[in-house]
């Protein structure tokens, strides 16, 4: 008993594992990193975050959203296919395909799917297109729409959750030629949601649960789903932003649960779900920017003090509790307004550094710390660039 256990759950994660969809998420994650520490370097002369932490930082979120997901999908007992699997793994690459972080997602991807699903009818003479709606026609229009009504909402949760922890600051000219910062959230979550197949399908044992639902038994198999999300903020602190599009998503989410329902009704609304899905967030994206481009920049250069882009983990910075956005009035006693002042102020204690920082409320606090040998130049904060490079631009 005990070992037709434990190889009828091998086989429950053999089957998640062996999905194109999880290593893609990987080689997805692994570009995205790469791509965030190259724009660090250039900006920064330095990585904020080490590869590991794309890979780190989204993955409790997405395991949290997936048990709650996969509650739902057990609950309501949502039946796939083999041949939905195909479809939606093809789906996903050819959205991967466009470079584009936030179009690798339910929204884009299922919304896709549901347009084709209710295309059939109208497209299914032509050669090319029968055998996806051949694949597609086994699994129901309103399975699929309750499924991507439930992914929707899990990403406007992780994006308000968890899409503004650790975002990367930037560096780049504004339309008058002078340093802005930014921060830019660019996440992939891979998230694994339990569904069903009919039972036979995959291999199973004796003693892995069966459920029988309208006299159908059906076999629970584990399906990583693949949520992106790109965001830059220019006007404000990240979390505000990021947040704010969280809850404006989690909205889209709810109304399409009401006409993922209405499929079960009439399977046209099918199109016009998925197509309103697509079309909803290309203008959340779009408002957005243009709200973001509106707005004067956040992280730029003050009449007083210096505003702090980013902090380095593990820094002196970050063990003073330095925030984003926060400003630095004086440091060891001198005022500074520019990153040259911020250096020269530096220089004057070798071993002890001493801030007077203006936080979100208006209130000044002190922050103070003991430098290494060597490193008193350097205490890991992030800072707009003058008009002139510094030969070394962390402090």
């Amino acid at each position: 008993m005990v070992i037709d256990l434990l190889q009828s759950i091998g086989i429950f994660f053999a089957y998640f594992f062996a999905n194109p969809l999880l290593y893609i998420g990987f080689i997805l994650i692994y570009f995205l990193s790469i791509q965030r520490i190259k724009a660090e370097r250039g900006s920064f002369h330095t990585r904020v975050y080490g590869k590991i932490a794309d890979f780190t930082i989204p993955f409790l979120p997405a395991l949290l959203i997936g048990l709650y997901l996969s509650s739902v999908t057990i609950l309501l007992g949502l039946v796939i296919t083999p041949n939905f699997i195909i479809v939606l793994v093809c789906v996903y690459v050819l959205f991967a395909l466009t470079l584009q972080t936030r179009l690798v997602s339910p929204s884009y991807v299922l919304g896709a799917i549901l347009i084709l699903h209710s295309l059939e009818p109208f497209l299914g003479t032509i050669d090319f297109l029968s055998l996806v709606f051949e694949a597609l026609s086994t699994t129901s229009v309103t399975v699929i729409a309750i499924l991507l009504a439930l992914l929707v909402i899990g990403e406007g949760i992780l994006i308000r959750t968890n899409g503004a922890t650790y975002t990367s600051p930037r560096l780049e000219r504004s339309k008058r030629g002078k340093w802005i910062g930014l921060h830019v959230s660019k996440r992939l979550w891979i998230v694994p949601v339990v569904l069903f197949l009919p039972e036979g399908m995959v291999p199973s044992f004796e003693y892995w649960p069966v459920i029988q639902i309208a006299n159908v038994d059906l076999q629970p198999v584990l399906i990583p789903f693949l949520i992106g999300f790109k965001q830059p903020i220019r006007s404000t602190i990240p979390r505000y932003r990021i947040q704010s599009t969280g809850l404006k998503v989690i909205a889209v989410g709810l109304v399409a649960a009401l006409l993922a329902v209405g499929t079960y009704f009439a399977p046209m609304i099918a199109f016009a779900l998925g197509l309103g899905i697509i079309v909803a967030r290309e203008l959340l994206s779009i408002k957005e920017k243009k709200y973001d481009d509106s707005q004067p920049a956040f992280f730029t250069k003050q009449p007083k003090g210096c505003v702090v882009v980013g902090v380095l983990p593990d820094s002196p910075a970050e063990k003073m509790n330095l925030l984003v956005g926060e400003v630095i009035i004086k440091v060891n006693g001198v005022y500074v307004h520019s990153e040259t002042a911020f250096y020269e102020a530096l220089q004057i204690n070798s071993a002890f550094c001493k801030l007077e920082v203006l936080d979100f409320d208006g209130e000044v606090r002190f922050a103070q710390t003991a430098l290494y040998d060597g490193k008193h130049h350097q205490i890991g904060v992030l800072l707009v660039k003058d008009g002139h490079e510094l030969q070394n631009s962390i402090f």
